[in-house]
């Protein structure tokens, strides 16, 4: 089967592994090269580009999918179908149809529950057990796709989406090459989604990260915390005092490695700041902080936030 292959994060990697060792991956479409660096003047390559140029494939890396010089290029390759995992960018309804066996995609939930950019995080975010892999082709409309395949993956409870995002991409290259043998000896079923169970997610922001240890109860904020462990984080704010209402300053923190505990105390105070730990009650239940950085600090473990800044029971945070 000749392929051309759309991606742009690390989550595509497996798929692109496997189809370049079992089929002909005759091109690659990824995202531009990313501005990096100090005063952001440095270009970066994504990762599947990186690959593509590592094996000789042809890379191609356009900024409007629209554009004729692109499209034109695009189909002189004559690819059989087009494999999207984690590509980023809406496609044009006369690219998505335009190879003999269309266009197919894989997507990191079980359809049609949490369509859209964040399936993964939001399954975290949720507190789900299961989770999964499908592989549907592609229509205009988002992640409306017929189904071909879908498995089902289980969340373990401390996972968080760096671990889950890694062993979702491996199990779903599998899932890729599976739907591709099927389509290519005709043996395809295509199941329609129920409309009825769709839900959506949207993209992350910054924003998103923040957490409120007076509001929020303990497994919210784990949960927080195991979705955005790789972006954007989770953070808030030390207030140092014992009034919530006093107008101290307060220290914008983020919270790189916590643990949910089984513990009771007055909402969004430290009821305990020692070597035995640095721990926070919330709504219900309570936060662990293991490590924490601070701004314009480098990361540290509990000891030394302890030692630096002083906390002591009945503090905010």
């Amino acid at each position: 089967m000749k392929i051309v292959f759309w991606g742009s994060s690390d989550f595509s990697i497996p798929a692109l592994e496997l189809l370049h060792q079992t089929h002909k991956v005759s091109a690659i479409v990824t995202n531009p090269d990313s501005l990096c660096g100090r005063g952001m003047k440095e270009l970066k390559p994504t990762c599947v580009k990186v690959f593509g140029e590592k094996h000789n494939i042809k890379v191609l890396t356009p900024c409007n999918l629209n554009d004729r010089n692109f499209q034109n290029e695009l189909f002189n390759i004559e690819a059989d179908i087009y494999v999207v995992v984690s590509y980023g960018m809406i496609i044009p309804e006369n690219i998505i149809y335009h190879p003999k066996f269309h266009t197919i995609n894989l997507h990191a939930s079980l359809l049609p529950k949490y369509r859209g950019p964040s399936p993964i995080q939001y399954a975290l975010l949720n507190g789900e057990k299961i989770t999964g892999n499908t592989v549907q082709f592609i229509t205009k409309e988002l992640d409306k796709g017929d189904i071909i395949l879908q498995e089902e993956i289980e969340i373990e409870t401390n996972e968080t989406y760096i671990e889950l995002s890694e062993k979702l991409a491996k199990k779903g290259a599998l899932l890729v090459l599976k739907a591709i043998e099927l389509i290519e000896t005709g043996k395809v079923e295509r199941k329609k989604q129920d409309e009825t169970l769709a839900s959506y997610t949207k993209i992350i922001t910054k924003e998103d990260g923040k957490v409120d240890f007076i509001n929020m109860e303990g497994t919210e904020i784990f949960n927080k915390y195991r979705a955005f462990k790789y972006w954007p984080g989770i953070f808030s704010y030390y207030s140092n005092s014992r009034d919530i209402t006093e107008n101290k300053e307060k220290i914008y923190c983020i919270f790189t490695d916590i643990e949910l505990l089984k513990k009771n105390g007055e909402s969004g105070k430290i009821i305990m700041a020692g070597k035995e730990g640095l721990v926070v009650a919330c709504k219900t239940d309570a936060i662990k902080i293991n490590r924490i950085k601070p701004q314009g600090k480098k990361e540290m473990d509990y000891i030394s936030f302890i030692n630096g800044y002083r906390p002591v029971v009945g503090n905010y945070f």
